[in-house]
Parts: structure tokens; C-alpha cells; sequence
């Protein structure tokens, strides 16, 4: 087992890894890939990387703090479905009342495998597993952008 401040630099280690793989990546000439993340364009609506001691996820989370706003963009994003899973090429996780750890609920759209933060020897498939994905979601997310952003009341 880990101590608080091994388990921390251990999480560090691992989130400072996956940005140096990001390096790597085609056309990225060793440049950092900027991930959207935040600036979807879109309030209330992210893509996430999730890792814990479990599972790596892939997300686009929708976390308005207007209940009716986010379910109003799930709906939206449930409907371009098709079109979305095609882009991203397979299926996908829906899940309109998806429970953070904190005990928020958000709407979320991902895929997942199992993994461990914690353990090194299975960090190079996490890493496979997270920008591949990562690059898929975005792609898949800009295919549906302008319809998710027309005609959403703020």
C-alpha cells in the first residue's frame, strides 16, 4: 500500500507521463496535444479523462448547474447518437444521472476499461487506451457541435 504522499506523486507521475506521450502523437512534431477539455464552446458541457483505481474513462460529461439545461443538452446529444457513435466508432456508455464521487450528478457519454492508477505495469495500455479514445471522443464531439449548440437556451 501507499502513503498519502506516495499515492500522490504516483497520480502526478501518471498524469505527467500520459502528457509527455501526447508528444508523440502524429502531426504533434513534439509539440503538446491541446485536448478540448474545457473549451468546448459549449457552458456546462467538458470532455474528461477519468482514472482511479479501478478503470480509465473517456467522458463528455454535461455538468450545467441548471438541471433542465443539462438534461435539455443530454436529450440533444441522445438524438445526434447515431451520428455520434459513427464518428466515434462504436458504441458508448449513456448515462443521463451519472454519480461523481463528490456526490454531483452529470449527464455522461464515455467508454471505459479496467485499470489502476496505481499500478506502473499497466500504465502504457491505460495510455494507448486514454488518447486514442480521447482523440475519437473530440472528433466525434465536433461532428455534433454546431446542432448541439443551436437553439439551446442558456
Amino acid at each position: 500500500m501507499f502513503n498519502k504522499e506516495e499515492a500522490k506523486q504516483l497520480r502526478l507521475e501518471f498524469w505527467q507521463r500520459l502528457n509527455n506521450r501526447t508528444r508523440r502523437l502524429p502531426g504533434q512534431k513534439g509539440r503538446k496535444k491541446f485536448w478540448i477539455f474545457e473549451n468546448t464552446g459549449i457552458k456546462g458541457l467538458d470532455l474528461r479523462f477519468d482514472v482511479d483505481r479501478e478503470k480509465a474513462r473517456v467522458a463528455l460529461e454535461i455538468n450545467h448547474s441548471s438541471e433542465e439545461r443539462r438534461l435539455q443538452l443530454f436529450e440533444k446529444l441522445q438524438a445526434a447518437k447515431g451520428v455520434f457513435e459513427e464518428t466515434f466508432g462504436g458504441p458508448l456508455t449513456w448515462d443521463f444521472a451519472y454519480e461523481k464521487p463528490t456526490g454531483e450528478l452529470v449527464c455522461r457519454t464515455y467508454v471505459e476499461t479496467p485499470g489502476d492508477i496505481m499500478n506502473e505495469e499497466l500504465w502504457p495500455d491505460m495510455f494507448f487506451f486514454l488518447i486514442d479514445n480521447m482523440l475519437r471522443m473530440e472528433a466525434a464531439f465536433l461532428e455534433v457541435k454546431d446542432y448541439l449548440q443551436a437553439n439551446i437556451n442558456e
